[in-house]
């Protein structure tokens, strides 16, 4: 198999992993347990971010990458990035929403130039 091929398929399965881990309940809510299980222990803070998951859910898809122990970091760095992109790229737009208390602002500057 070609080397950017592995690259492409690891990354995919790096951020899939990774998601399932940090945000998904997962088949009979395993994964929402698991985190619910660990709490507000180190490896409960881990599990909240896709980015932080994605760390060290990279490492053995890096080695299924390439073996070389060279390019090892970088691969596994570079998984670990592309989830954070992919991440990213999945939030939802930024939406302005004004609210009642954006009008009591208003009209506190109002008075202030009275």
């Amino acid at each position: 198999m070609d080397t950017m091929f592995r690259f492409v398929v690891a990354a995919l399965a790096t951020w899939r992993l990774a998601f399932l881990l940090a945000r998904e309940d997962g088949p009979w809510r395993l994964f929402a347990r698991l985190r619910s299980g660990v709490g507000g222990t180190f490896p409960g803070q881990l599990l909240q971010c896709v980015k932080c998951v994605s760390l060290w859910v990279a490492m053995p898809f890096a080695l299924f990458v390439k073996g070389d122990w060279s390019e090892l970091l970088v691969i596994w760095l570079a998984l670990s990035g592309v989830t954070a992109l992919i991440d990213e790229w999945m939030r939802p737009p930024f939406e302005w929403q004004e609210t009642k208390d954006n009008e009591v602002l208003r009209r506190g500057t109002d008075d202030a130039d009275d």
